[in-house]
């Protein structure tokens, strides 16, 4: 991929708008399937069905730099990356969604690009630039333009519990990006990536399989086993197989700010499927959380970061 210094890939820009695309629809898409099985059968479910078609995918596929293999004291690092970017990530977030509201949720979710800066500045990962800090100031004004509108916040004892959740889970996902940089940049992101999911799925089932069990024993609709499967695939390994390829060519950081988008997203299928109006405010957030990114990636690329031809 042909790049221009200190502009990010357009290719790059196109995949994390894809992968808010996909988080944002579940968001919608997750609360159909947390009607007929728990947060925590979902997340096995999850976790299971993912490892298995990454690592299907990963056979199929063969990378066409020589990467070394995993060495052992590696895999004490994706056991660390897996509770992160996974386990606790979607423990929290399928369980505080199912606690709290849309608009709590989408609250929560815009402090992971604040979060993973700071812990990428504090582990000397990254310096602390204007753009960034700019950047994230406009797409943080743009979504909480969008969110607020939308029936204010609720704090009831439930939601409380729920908002908790969801910030602890956006704190983990936050330092994943963070800490996988340096394994990604040596190994085949697709083998790194299958073996976190693995994982992930060996730490959940012995607390989930049960909930998942009982998914099979019940008359599910087809309508839910397609909720099921969007979460599975379009929900997760689409948007981390995205993930990793952005994270090996521009800042943790950078990624993360895509988070931003999903809002509007999640607020734009809403309004689709419960028939809402396009309001005004939609628009206004829009154009700052858009705005918000395009500056964020005006900082140019390290050379260490620069995507090879």
């Amino acid at each position: 991929m042909r790049t221009v210094k200190g502009k990010t890939p357009i290719a790059v820009h196109g995949a994390l708008l894809a992968v808010s695309l996909l988080f944002g629809a579940n968001y919608v898409v997750a609360k159909f399937a947390l009607r007929v099985v728990s947060p925590v059968g979902l997340v096995v479910i999850r976790a299971c069905g993912t490892a298995a078609i990454l690592f299907a995918t990963s056979g199929l596929l063969h990378s066409s730099k020589a990467r070394a293999p995993l060495r052992p004291s590696e895999f004490g690092q994706l056991f660390l990356y897996s509770l992160l970017g996974v386990s606790i990530n979607q423990l929290c977030f399928l369980a505080g969604l199912d606690r709290s509201t849309a608009t709590n949720a989408s609250i929560m979710l815009v402090s992971i690009p604040v979060l993973t800066h700071a812990f990428a500045v504090l582990l000397g990962r990254e310096r602390a630039s204007a753009p960034t800090m700019i950047g994230i100031a406009l797409g943080l004004a743009g979504a909480l333009l969008l969110i607020v509108p939308r029936g204010g916040i609720d704090f009831s004892s439930r939601t409380t519990i729920g908002n908790a959740l969801l910030l602890l889970g956006g704190s983990s996902y936050g330092l994943y990006l963070v800490l996988t940089r340096d394994i990604l940049s040596r190994h085949d992101p697709l083998r790194v990536i299958s073996w976190t999911f693995v994982l992930a799925a060996l730490t959940v089932l012995p607390i989930g399989a049960r909930d998942a069990a009982h998914l099979f024993s019940e008359k599910v609709t087809p309508g839910t086993w397609l909720a099921i499967a969007f979460v599975v695939i379009a929900a997760t390994v689409l948007p981390y197989l995205l993930n990793v390829w952005a994270l090996a060519r521009v800042e943790s950081s950078f990624v993360a700010i895509y988070v931003l988008v999903q809002p509007v997203f999640a607020a734009t299928l809403g309004r689709i499927v419960l028939h809402e109006s396009f309001g005004p405010h939609m628009m206004a957030a829009a154009a700052l959380v858009i705005t918000g990114v395009l500056v964020s990636s005006l900082r140019p690329l390290p050379s260490a970061l620069q995507p090879e031809s």
